[in-house]
C-alpha cells in the first residue's frame, strides 16, 4: 500500500522539468473533476484556495494542467472567487514529508482564508500533532485533498477532518481496458473519490 502510494504521489505531482511529450489528459480530468466535487461540497458561491507546489523555478506541465482545468470548470459552473497560494517544497522536503504539506504551513492557510468555502490541497494532509488536530475540529471551510493515497486518510475523513480525497486507484486496470476518449473516462480509468460515507468501507 505505501509503494502504491508512493507511485500514486509521482503520478500527481511529479517534478517535470521539460517533457518533450505528456499525456496531460488525466491531469485536465482530475482537475476538472476536484472542480466539480469541490462546487457541490461548497455551493456554487464563495472563495476557493488551491494550494499548489510553487513552479517558479520548474516546470511542471502535470499539475499547471490540474490547475488550468479547476479554475476554468469552477468559473464556468458557479460563481466563485479562486486564489491560488504557491508552496515552495523542494525534492528534499517532498521526499521527508512524503508529499504532505507541512502543519505549520496549513494552518498559516487557514488563517489567512478565513472566509474561504474551500481548501483544495494539492499536496498530501500534513501530519498533525494531537493539539493540532484538536484545532482543526473548529475548522470552517471544506477541505479537499487532491493528492497520493494515505492510510490515515480514511480517519481523517470519518472524523470529518478531511470532506473529501481525490486519490489514483489502486487496483490494476484491467489488460482489455481501452485508451478513454473523454475527460470523465480518462479520470475513471486513473483516479476514485473517497467521501466519509465511503471512508469505512474502505481498505486500511
Amino acid at each position: 500500500m505505501a509503494i502504491l502510494g508512493i507511485l500514486g504521489a509521482s503520478t500527481l505531482l511529479v517534478f517535470t522539468r521539460r517533457e518533450s511529450r505528456i499525456e496531460l489528459s488525466p491531469y485536465l480530468a482530475l482537475g476538472a473533476t476536484a472542480a466539480e466535487q469541490t462546487i457541490k461540497l461548497m455551493g456554487d458561491k464563495g472563495q476557493i484556495v488551491l494550494v499548489a507546489q510553487d513552479t517558479s523555478e520548474y516546470e511542471m506541465p502535470a499539475l499547471a494542467a490540474q490547475l488550468s482545468a479547476f479554475q476554468k470548470t469552477a468559473r464556468k459552473k458557479a460563481k466563485v472567487t479562486i486564489d491560488i497560494d504557491r508552496i515552495n517544497m523542494d525534492a528534499m522536503t517532498t521526499m521527508a514529508t512524503g508529499g504532505r504539506i507541512q502543519a505549520e504551513q496549513f494552518f498559516k492557510i487557514l488563517q489567512k482564508h478565513p472566509k474561504a468555502g474551500a481548501i483544495v490541497l494539492f499536496f498530501g494532509f500534513p501530519h498533525l500533532t494531537k493539539r493540532e488536530l484538536d484545532a482543526l475540529q473548529q475548522k470552517v471551510p471544506k477541505i479537499i485533498v487532491v493528492a497520493a493515497y494515505r492510510p490515515d486518510y480514511l480517519d481523517f475523513l470519518e472524523r470529518g477532518l478531511i470532506d473529501l480525497a481525490i486519490v489514483p486507484r489502486l487496483d490494476a486496470l484491467p489488460e482489455t481496458a481501452k485508451r478513454p476518449q473523454t475527460l470523465r473516462e480518462w479520470f475513471d480509468q486513473e483516479y476514485v473519490i473517497v467521501a466519509p460515507d465511503t471512508a469505512a468501507l474502505s481498505p486500511r
